[in-house]
């Protein structure tokens, strides 16, 4: 029992060392919130490549029909072999750039907590 108090791996100096060692995790964690942003933004810009053009081709093949009549044009938007593509689409982007906010404002708190809750530091 005395020599595990003599050990020096147990001294106030390791745990300083300790306390050193773990800094740099503080770092790896704002840059795997960094990391996770950029793969959020990816997923976003690859979504939206397929996404955005599904949208516009189904207003495009919309338009004839909305010159003709606004009911005709509801009833084709309510169609379910509208519907369920159009709703998937903007969910699937909604969610994306939802992901997007959530880990700016992760970073952006990790932020604050590491400069001392001082905003704009």
């Amino acid at each position: 029992m005395i020599s595990s108090r003599s050990d020096p791996s147990t001294g106030p100096k390791s745990f300083r060392e300790m306390n050193l060692d773990l800094q740099p995790d503080h770092s790896v964690n704002r840059d795997f919130l960094v990391l996770e942003l950029q793969n959020r933004i990816t997923k976003l810009n690859d979504q939206a490549r397929i996404f955005i053009p599904l949208i516009a081709l189904c207003l495009i093949v919309a338009i004839p029909v909305w010159s003709k009549s606004l009911t005709r044009f509801l009833i084709l938007l309510l169609s379910p072999f509208v519907l369920f593509p159009l709703a998937f689409c903007v969910i699937h982007l909604t969610l994306a750039w939802r992901g997007i906010v959530r880990a700016r404002n992760r970073i952006r708190d990790w932020d604050m907590n590491q400069h001392g809750g001082v905003p704009g530091s």
